[in-house]
């Protein structure tokens, strides 16, 4: 990219834009439904103390747009829980899942994680993207005696799974709403 120079290829063409806006629009109405689908008693069985649901979207995720579906919403750094949905454009689609130091899954929880391909994010921050995804700071080698090492240094265990892109709307809201209830199975929530 020259940037001594103005594109104006890209800046003119009003196409571009509003294919953008139309697809950003799709996640938000995709996040939408799945989360008009989760009942309340859903969340609290994950975490008495969430706070429900929450759609965010920018563009300025490593200069990509992004849109979020958040799920528990709490983020405490010792008792917290939260399930996100993570559209990054140009890196993927992403569910990453959330537990505070203090908020430990049992054994069998931890191992349904990793038997339904969830890897480990090895990161000091679980809003380091570019390190999660870009630099692959990750691991599902990790054996859940290792995590009292794995939390004094991380201070957080969080999970992560790419999903793959359907180009149906109506495939892609099936996928995730699957990936949903495989994560209230791993949790033993009817």
């Amino acid at each position: 990219m020259n940037e001594g120079n103005i594109n104006l290829k890209i800046l003119n063409d009003e196409s571009i834009f509003l294919e953008i806006h139309q697809l950003k629009n799709q996640f938000v109405n995709l996040f939408s439904q799945l989360a008009n689908q989760i009942t309340e008693s859903e969340l609290t069985a994950f975490d008495k103390h969430q706070i429900g649901t929450k759609i965010s979207k920018g563009n300025e995720l490593e200069h990509c747009p992004y849109q979020v579906l958040d799920l528990v919403r709490n983020f405490h750094k010792e008792e917290g829980f939260n399930i996100r949905f993570l559209n990054w454009w140009g890196h993927g689609l992403y569910v990453l899942v959330y537990f505070g130091a203090k908020n430990i899954p049992s054994s069998r929880v931890y191992d349904n994680y990793i038997q339904g391909n969830y890897q480990i994010c090895q990161t000091g921050s679980p809003w380091d993207y570019k390190g999660i995804v870009k630099s692959k700071r990750l691991t599902n080698d990790l054996d859940y005696k290792a995590l009292p090492s794995h939390l004094s240094k991380m201070k957080h265990l969080q999970f992560i799974k790419k999903i793959d892109y359907k180009p149906d709307l109506k495939q892609l809201s099936a996928v995730l709403l699957k990936e949903w209830n495989s994560l209230k199975n791993f949790h033993f929530i009817e």
